[in-house]
C-alpha cells in the first residue's frame, strides 16, 4: 500500500470490529454477512482512495502515477475470492448438507429443528424454592393454586440434517429435580455434541408462594402473580416481572428492557442493558448499571436510587412518575429533597415536594415546587439556562448568579449587580421573608425566577394549630 494512506488502518479497524462482533454477539452469522456484503468493501476502498487522490492534488502535493499499489491489486484479488466463495458456499449449502463451518462454537450454515418437551411435573408444597437454568431460550413462569411445578416446552436445534439435530436432541434432556427445598429445573444443553447450537423455550408453572431463581445466557424471563421473590442472572435477557410478592434482584449484562410493575418488596437492579420500567414498587428501588435507554419510574413508595455513569438520582418517594432519556429528565409529583448529578441532560421537575439539589456539567433546568412550605433549594449548571416557578406565597432567601447572562426575578425589582470577569455577568440577592436559601448559578445562561408555579399547584400543607396561650395568672390584692 503507498505510504501515507488510511486504507490499511481502516482495514485493520474491520477486521477487528469483525472478531469483537463475534466474541460479543456469538448469535449472529458473521460468515452470512461477509458472503452478503463484502463488495461494500471494494466500494469504501475506492471512494477513499479518490478522496485522497483529490486531497493531494488540491494541496499540491505529488500525485501518485498508479491509483492502487501492485500490494493492493493483490489484497483485492484475494478479498475478491474470498468474498465469493463464502457467498457461493452460503447459497449451495443444501448440496452438501454433512458439510460443517463453524467458528468459535457457532454454526454458521445449517437448518433449525423444533422438539417438544414432554411436560414434567412434581409435588413441592406452597412456597418452594425454584432454581431454572437455561442457558439460551426464553423461560415464562405461571402460578397456579394446586401445590406443585409443571414444566414443558421445547427444544431448537439447529443442525445439518434431521439425524443429527434428533442425536443431539436426546442428549439434552430437560430435568427438574427435587434438592431439599429447592427444586432445579435444568436443560442441559452443555451436553450437545460439538459446539452444536441449542435453546430451549420453557413454560412453567410453580405454586403461587414459590420464589424463583433464573441463571441463563440468552433468553428472556417473564414471571408473574408470585408471593414471593425473583432474582434473575443473564449475560443477556429481557426480563419482565409483574404483581411479585417478594423482593426482585435483577443482575443483566445486556437486556432491551427490565420491566417490574406491582412489586411489595425492595428491587434492585444491576448491570447493563437498555430501557427500564418501574412501576407500583413499595419496597426501596435501586438501579445501579449503564441503562442506555428511557428509564420509566412510576409510583415509588420509598426511597429511589438511580446510578450510572452519566447520571445519579436521588429522591425519598414517588407518587407520580420520572420520564428519563440521555438528554432529557421529567419528573411530576416528586417528594424530595432531590439530588441530581448529571452530563448533558435538560431537566423539568414539576410539583416537587421538599427541596432539589442539582449540578449538571451542561442542560436547562426549570423547578416548580408544588406546594409551600419550600426546601432548601440549590441548582448549578455550566452551561444552560435556569427557570424557578415560585408559588406567590413564598418566602426564602435568593443567590443567583450567572458568569455570563442575566437574572430577572418577579419578586424584587429586577437590579442585579454587575461584574467584569472578562465577559459581562450578573448577580441578584434578594430576601423575601424568613424562607430556605436557594442558591442558583450558571456560567453561560440566563436565571428566571417567576411569581407562579405555572403549572398545576398542590394544596399548602397546613400548619398545625399553635398551642392555647397560658392564661394571666389573677392578681391578688394585699
Amino acid at each position: 500500500m503507498r505510504r501515507g494512506s488510511i486504507i490499511g488502518p481502516i482495514i485493520l479497524i474491520l477486521i477487528g470490529v469483525a472478531f469483537l462482533l463475534n466474541n460479543m454477539r456469538p448469535d449472529l452469522s458473521l460468515l452470512r454477512i461477509v458472503g452478503n456484503f463484502w463488495p461494500w468493501i471494494l466500494i469504501g476502498w475506492g471512494a477513499i482512495r479518490l478522496v485522497e487522490v483529490t486531497s493531494w492534488h488540491m494541496s499540491g502535493r505529488p500525485l501518485p502515477q498508479n491509483g492502487i499499489s501492485g500490494g493492493e491489486w493483490v489484497f483485492i484479488v484475494f478479498l475478491c475470492l474470498l468474498g465469493s466463495s463464502v457467498f457461493f458456499g452460503y447459497r449451495m449449502k443444501d448440496r452438501w448438507p454433512d458439510a460443517r463451518i463453524r467458528m468459535r462454537g457457532l454454526d454458521i450454515l445449517g437448518e433449525t429443528y423444533d422438539y417438544p418437551l414432554a411436560e414434567q411435573r412434581t409435588g413441592s408444597g406452597v412456597t418452594p424454592r425454584i432454581l431454572i437454568e437455561n442457558l439460551r431460550g426464553n423461560a415464562r413462569v405461571g402460578t397456579a393454586e394446586a401445590g406443585e411445578i409443571r414444566v414443558s416446552g421445547r427444544n431448537t436445534v439447529r443442525a445439518f440434517s434431521r439425524e443429527e439435530a434428533d442425536k443431539v436432541n436426546k442428549s439434552v434432556k430437560l430435568e427438574l429435580i427435587k434438592q431439599g427445598d429447592l427444586f432445579v429445573i435444568r436443560t442441559n444443553q452443555e451436553r450437545a455434541e460439538g459446539s452444536l447450537k441449542v435453546s430451549s423455550d420453557l413454560e412453567i408453572t410453580v405454586p403461587k408462594g414459590a420464589s424463583v431463581e433464573g441463571r441463563g445466557r440468552f433468553g428472556d424471563f417473564d414471571i408473574a402473580d408470585l408471593a414471593g421473590g425473583v432474582a434473575i442472572d443473564s449475560e443477556n435477557a429481557g426480563v419482565r416481572l409483574t404483581n411479585i410478592g417478594g423482593n426482585v434482584r435483577v443482575e443483566t449484562r445486556k437486556s432491551d428492557v427490565v420491566r417490574v410493575v406491582n412489586c411489595k418488596g425492595n428491587v434492585e437492579l444491576k448491570g447493563s442493558g437498555s430501557d427500564v420500567e418501574l412501576e407500583a414498587i413499595e419496597g426501596q428501588a435501586t438501579v445501579n448499571g449503564n441503562y442506555k435507554g428511557d428509564i420509566t419510574l412510576r409510583k415509588l413508595a420509598k426511597p429511589v436510587r438511580f446510578e450510572s455513569s452519566r447520571t445519579e438520582l436521588r429522591l425519598e418517594r414517588l407518587p407520580g412518575f420520572v420520564q428519563m432519556t440521555r438528554g432529557d429528565l421529567s419528573a411530576d409529583d416528586v417528594v424530595g429533597p432531590v439530588y441530581l448529578r448529571g452530563s448533558n441532560k435538560d431537566v423539568e421537575i414539576t410539583n416537587l415536594t421538599a427541596g432539589v439539589d442539582i449540578q449538571l456539567e451542561r442542560g436547562d433546568v426549570t423547578v416548580r415546587p408544588g406546594r409551600l412550605p419550600l426546601g432548601k433549594t440549590e441548582i448549578r449548571t455550566n452551561s444552560g439556562d435556569i427557570v424557578l416557578h415560585l408559588p406567590p406565597a413564598s418566602t426564602f432567601k435568593l443567590k443567583a448568579e450567572t458568569a455570563q447572562g442575566e437574572i430577572e426575578s418577579d419578586f424584587a425589582p429586577p437590579v442585579p449587580e454587575r461584574e467584569e470577569r472578562g465577559r459581562k455577568g450578573s448577580k441578584f440577592e434578594a430576601v423575601v421573608g424568613s424562607g430556605p436559601e436557594m442558591t442558583l448559578y450558571t456560567r453561560r445562561g440566563q436565571i428566571t425566577v417567576r411569581k407562579g408555579s405555572g403549572g398545576a399547584v398542590l394544596p399548602a400543607v397546613p400548619a398545625p394549630p399553635p398551642p392555647p396561650a397560658p392564661s394571666a395568672p389573677k392578681r391578688t390584692s394585699i
